[in-house]
């Protein structure tokens, strides 16, 4: 008590200062960088940066973010996790005169309380680059410096980008990213000229990714996107020519996205834009909202388009195709969609070609969104804390070099943060090896440094795979509590099988009748597990090399992780953003970014109730990606992942041979027998399919959906690309055949391989049971839906499905429903609309 009472005392009295990640004593270290005095964070004043508006600070901030032989100096470095930085910006108008050089693994900041401007001068000249900062510029063989696929672990906040004083062709940021990226509360100020050509953001590869929190002031056109997919949040457009170009994507997901003056507000008119979904989202004096390549003809071709909750203010044409007004909206006026779909839908059963407003489609469940609209919340900086209100683990006795146990620092750290109000666990830069379970309870907030701050678990605790231990637990079973964290990394070392890499058992605080903005959920920003695959790991190119010309027997040092992200039965009441579950599939630090074999055993585990997971991956786990186990409401945006490159070398489970029942583990020998196969992959009498291109079934899943309700997806990318490291099924021609199955959803104990009242078993055991196939679930109702009348609603709800190298797109009770070749899309396959 009389540690609260002095921090309540001190708050009080606080006046303004500084920010405090400008005030803080910064002991961050690059543990495994061999050169000792690697400085983490640089402040660009301390460089040589003015600041002044006046000076040309461009050789300042480039020394900045280069000194110390970082990774991005020219073509010698593809990634390395050994070089991490936070650049910092003080207040002030940093003048540049040509393209400031981002590198990799690099977190560009300003300061929140008085953004800084980099602002262009009058005679910039761009010497190969693109942007005001260019994250990954061209070399002169036409090629980008870093593969944008592989380019990981950054992040710009905080910044106004200013062009206007620029002439001609110019970008205020150069974006070409992919997973663990984001670009949050910033804003582009672009000449309108008609001479000129500026752009806010320009990003034309990649696999991203998340924007949050953007504002564009004119341009040609405020952002243009190509990528994957995307999640983009909060994001408004003034005066633009364009608001936004979609040069291509596989899906993309729009929320919030505000439109205000311009002549259009998304241009989709490439035939390379797979799937757009927008949410919650308003256009005003615009004077054609959206515009697609798609005629009204054809509806079901090369893609999709899902809208809803979307206001129309003064906007003439909604959606305009290539041979006139496909949507038309009010001049002078309001239209609202309160939803709206275009392309393939399996409602039921499918596809049927559809085009229209019907608000059946869209019943939402209220339990998920505050003032109408699906929660949102941005990354917290904390920008009215003092600086003496974060705790550095450093100075809690944490040695972070990734050998020195740090398991009790980290707990004691962590305990008094939560019995200090007002304080923030502060993780400074380092590698916090753990041999015990590290706890973070109730009331705890947590910011990492530079998205280096990685808590390492290793030995014996987390290494008996009949006996998972976490390595990270957020609160005790059955706790009710809050937690923020922020910009943390959890990871292990060597052979740890049974390691649950974050466990999350907080329970809502309060009754579940309470509203978001009365109880809000707690958050996970930019908290990403990462498992094999860097320095320190022990997991690299020499220890876990692939093997794609043997029959592979895992080596028990590389079976890394027996689950990596878990939220528990009675736990929910959680937000979380732009997270990445990755298990490596190749070395970051070798140059050529050479290929390996890591095993860990399962993705995403959600058991638990009120649940957002926006803009998140899980990649490369044996058994699946993401499993909703008798989940109940669960937002899902964009969500992306991958199958393990080695299968089916060996196939799923292997190595994890023991089947736990309780938590819902696939059994594949089970479930693959129901798998029809024929020559080709044609519709059966009944509805469902048989596959052709005899695919392999015993690989992981991407998403699993088993006994949940109000599950709402807004975007998903299931991707399979490899089999055994060969790429070749991936394609059109091999009719991507990569695997049978990639999205699973049912009810508990249909085809689903297992029974939750019986103890896990081995596989080949010989008690694999019987597969029982039955009919859909009875009709129900959804007594937490806006939908009105005795019609039930559905239990799931996916909105743009978007699969590679899957025969089958969706796999429903037992069957098999969608074939990728009803679905043709970009290289990705696209449906509009599936509902259970």
């Amino acid at each position: 008590m009389r540690l609260k009472a002095t921090v309540l005392a001190a708050l009080a009295s606080v006046a303004s200062a500084a920010y405090w990640m400008e005030e803080t004593q910064h002991q961050g270290v690059a543990s495994f960088n061999p050169d000792k005095s690697y400085q983490v964070f640089r402040n660009v004043k301390d460089y040589g940066a003015k600041g002044d508006g006046v000076t040309d600070d461009t050789i300042a901030i480039n020394n900045a973010i280069s000194s110390g032989n970082r990774c991005g100096g020219g073509p010698f470095c593809n990634g390395t996790t050994t070089t991490p930085a936070v650049v910092y910006f003080p207040a002030g108008t940093y003048l540049v005169t040509t393209n400031i050089i981002n590198y990799y693994y690099t977190q560009i900041i300003g300061d929140p309380t008085s953004m800084p401007v980099i602002k262009g001068s009058p005679d910039f000249q761009s010497y190969g680059g693109i942007g005001l900062i260019d994250s990954d510029p061209y070399l002169n063989s036409g090629t980008l410096q870093f593969r944008a696929t592989n380019v990981f672990f950054r992040q710009i906040r905080n910044l106004i980008f200013d062009t206007t004083d620029v002439p001609g062709t110019v970008a205020g940021l150069h974006w070409p990213s992919s997973q663990a990226t984001s670009i949050q509360n910033c804003v582009f100020k672009l000449s309108s000229r008609p001479e000129d050509d500026h752009t806010g953001i320009f990003i034309e590869e990649g696999s991203g990714g998340m924007l949050a929190d953007l504002v564009f002031y004119g341009g040609r056109q405020g952002a243009q996107f190509g990528n994957q997919q995307y999640t983009m949040r909060n994001l408004t457009f003034y005066g633009s020519k364009t608001a936004i170009m979609q040069l291509w994507n596989w899906g993309w997901t729009y929320k919030s996205l505000n439109i205000y003056d311009c002549e259009v507000g998304i241009n989709m008119s490439s035939n390379a834009v797979g799937s757009v979904t927008l949410l919650d989202s308003r256009f005003v004096n615009v004077q054609t909202a959206m515009t697609t390549f798609r005629g009204a003809t054809s509806i079901n071709s090369t893609g999709s388009l899902v809208i809803e909750n979307v206001d129309y203010i003064n906007v003439p044409i909604v959606l305009q195709g290539p041979e006139g007004p496909i949507l038309l909206g009010n001049p002078s006026g309001l239209v609202h969609d309160a939803g709206y779909a275009r392309g393939n839908t399996y409602t039921p059963n499918g596809p049927r070609e559809y085009e229209d407003r019907d608000r059946a489609y869209f019943r939402q469940p209220t339990t998920l969104k505050q003032d109408g609209k699906f929660y949102e919340r941005s990354k917290p900086q904390y920008e009215t804390y003092p600086t003496w209100a974060f705790l550095s683990a450093r100075s809690y006795g944490a040695v972070g070099d990734g050998v020195t146990d740090d398991t009790a620092a980290l707990n004691h750290l962590f305990q008094t943060a939560g019995l200090t109000l007002g304080s923030v666990a502060y993780l400074d830069a380092g590698y916090y090896k753990v041999t015990d379970t590290v706890h973070i309870s109730g009331g705890v907030r947590v910011v990492g440094e530079a998205m280096a701050a990685v808590i390492l678990g290793a030995g014996p605790k987390f290494s008996d795979i009949n006996n998972p231990q976490p390595v990270l637990q957020i609160g005790n079973m059955g706790e009710a509590g809050y937690v923020e964290v922020s910009d943390i990394i959890v990871s292990t070392q060597g052979g740890t099988a049974g390691a649950v890499l974050i466990q999350y058992n907080l329970n809502p605080p309060a009754g579940s009748s309470s509203t978001l903005a009365e109880m809000p959920p707690s958050g996970l920003w930019d908290v990403h597990t990462r498992i094999g695959g860097f320095a320190g790991s022990n997991l690299q190119l020499t220890d876990c090399p692939k093997t794609p010309d043997a029959v592979v027997h895992a080596d028990a040092n590389c079976i890394a992780a027996w689950l990596s992200f878990h939220v528990t039965k009675r736990a929910g009441n959680l937000y979380m953003e732009n997270n990445w579950f990755w298990v490596a599939d190749h070395d970051i630090e070798d140059f050529n970014n050479t290929q390996i074999s890591i095993f860990a055993g399962r993705g995403v585990l959600i058991e638990g109730e009120r649940v957002w997971l926006v803009g998140t991956a899980s990649e490369h786990h044996t058994l699946y990606q993401y499993q909703l186990l008798n989940a109940t409401d669960v937002f899902m945006g964009q969500a992306q992942t991958e199958t393990p490159y080695y299968q089916p070398n060996p196939p799923a489970p292997l190595p994890f041979t023991r089947i736990d029942t309780t938590l819902g583990d696939p059994d594949f020998h089970t479930d693959c027998q129901s798998v029809q196969y024929g020559a080709n992959t044609t519709i059966s009498s009944d509805g469902s399919l048989t596959l052709g291109g005899n695919p392999k079934c015993e690989m992981a899943w991407g998403l699993r959906i088993l006994g949940s309700q109000n599950v709402v997806v807004f975007g998903a990318g299931l991707y399979s690309f490899f089999n055994n490291y060969n790429v070749d099924c991936s394609t059109l021609r091999s009719g991507e055949n990569c695997q049978a199955r990639i999205f699973w959803a049912g009810p508990l104990n249909l085809g689903s391989g297992f029974s939750t009242n019986v103890p896990p078993r081995e596989v080949g055991s010989g008690k694999t049971g019987k597969f029982v196939m039955s009919s859909k679930p009875p009709s129900h109702r959804n007594k937490s839906s806006e939908s009105s009348g005795d019609a039930a609603d559905p239990w799931v709800q996916v909105y743009n499905l978007n699969t590679v190298g899957s025969v089958s797109m969706i796999t429903r009770d037992g069957k098999d429903l969608a074939g990728w070749n009803q679905n043709l899309a970009t290289f990705a396959n696209t449906l509009a609309l599936f509902h259970y």
